[in-house]
């Protein structure tokens, strides 16, 4: 008999835990298990995935899915709930008690969040106890489950991310096109950026590297893919330092990898970060990689191996660390070489394989809860 599992979200829009889902169950391929994806509200730019979805239409804030999340749990006749990001956990958690399908906590990193994280992590120390086991994307994340939501170590699977090495194979991009579309001459060099823009993700110390730069030289360009609650205060910040012909907000890419091509280096200047995909993503494309040394960027950016990461998160210490790749040629291509070699174990084939038997455990009735 297959295990049914059932991955419940906030939404489906174009995001890492997103992302991160789809991977999972469109690798997972199992005849011994089913996979079933249930969004609490629609999103306007919802990702595909390959499998049942289920889509709940809910307010943003309805208090009261738990109740249909505990239906379909009756009516699909679910073995697990995998529940990914702070609500969905959050109303998995209360379903819980109206249900006794086993819950697997996924954390991909609101355990990390100010403001409502404090609710959040109380929540968990609360009633974490529902869930079977949790699985942490990193050692960092892991480690702030125990610390700040009261987790035992042995009820939590540490699985990283993965990516699509196909979605991320430079070859198939062309990189003098992308430069054309974005207007940016093929002599100049390229800073890029690609996540959500908000605090946490630290733009805005990008666009103070910016001014920086470009204040020496004429050939720097800087290259925001994504959007965000952010988006419109950091244009103003881009009008207000002069930057408007060196600054280039792409808005949401489906792929970023189109864009990404046309990189010299990628910069992650994350005031938070559980893991950090897109620094495995810029490493597979052979984009050297700079990053703060936060959450889990450290356990994927050894500084002048993998990447640069930055001894603290400041402004001139990204122009240090980007001048430091332009200007040592030999070790910008030793870490091109490392940071591609080590991104190898990031295929999926690994990770799938703990998911499967993190399933097969729980689905087995073995209980690691605290």
């Amino acid at each position: 008999m297959k295990i049914r599992v059932l991955h419940i979200i906030d939404h489906l829009g174009y995001g890492g835990a997103q992302i991160a889902v789809k991977n999972i169950v469109e690798k997972i391929n199992s005849e011994h298990i089913e996979t079933f994806v249930c969004m609490l509200r629609t999103n306007t730019n919802t990702i595909p995935i390959q499998t049942k979805l289920i889509n709940l239409a809910y307010h943003k804030y309805n208090p009261f899915a738990f109740l249909a999340i505990a239906r379909l749990c009756k009516e699909y006749k679910i073995d697990i709930i995998q529940a990914h990001l702070q609500k969905s956990v959050m109303l998995c958690l209360l379903a819980g008690f109206l249900c006794n399908t086993k819950i697997i906590i996924h954390e991909h990193g609101p355990i990390f969040r100010r403001g409502t994280g404090f609710i959040y992590r109380l929540f968990l120390r609360a009633f974490g106890s529902k869930a079977t086991m949790a699985i942490a994307n990193s050692h960092t994340t892991k480690t702030a489950m125990v610390r700040k939501a009261g987790f035992n170590e042995e009820s939590i699977q540490v699985v990283s991310n993965f990516i699509d090495f196909t979605r991320f194979d430079r070859n198939l991009y062309d990189r003098d096109k992308a430069r054309e579309l974005l207007g940016i001459a093929q002599d100049n060099i390229v800073v890029g950026f690609v996540g959500r823009l908000d605090h946490c993700k630290g733009v805005d110390l990008l666009i103070e590297t910016a001014a920086i730069f470009c204040k020496e030289s004429e050939r720097y360009c800087f290259v925001i893919v994504g959007e965000g609650s952010q988006r419109q205060e950091l244009e103003r910040l881009v009008h207000q330092l002069g930057l408007k012909k060196k600054v280039i907000f792409t808005g949401l890419y489906k792929n970023p990898a189109e864009i990404m091509i046309a990189f010299d280096v990628g910069v992650i200047p994350s005031r938070r970060e559980a893991f950090g995909i897109t620094a495995i993503e810029l490493m597979y494309m052979k984009i050297p990689v700079v990053a703060s040394p936060v959450g889990g960027l450290v356990e994927h950016v050894r500084h002048r191996e993998t990447g640069i990461l930055l001894s603290q998160l400041d402004a001139r210490e990204i122009v240090q660390a980007i001048l430091t790749l332009r200007k040592e040629e030999a070790l910008c291509q030793n870490i091109i070489k490392n940071a591609q070699n080590y991104t190898q174990r990031f295929n999926g084939f690994e990770q799938i394989e703990q998911i499967k038997r993190t399933y097969n455990m729980v689905g087995a009735g073995r209980n690691f809860s605290s």
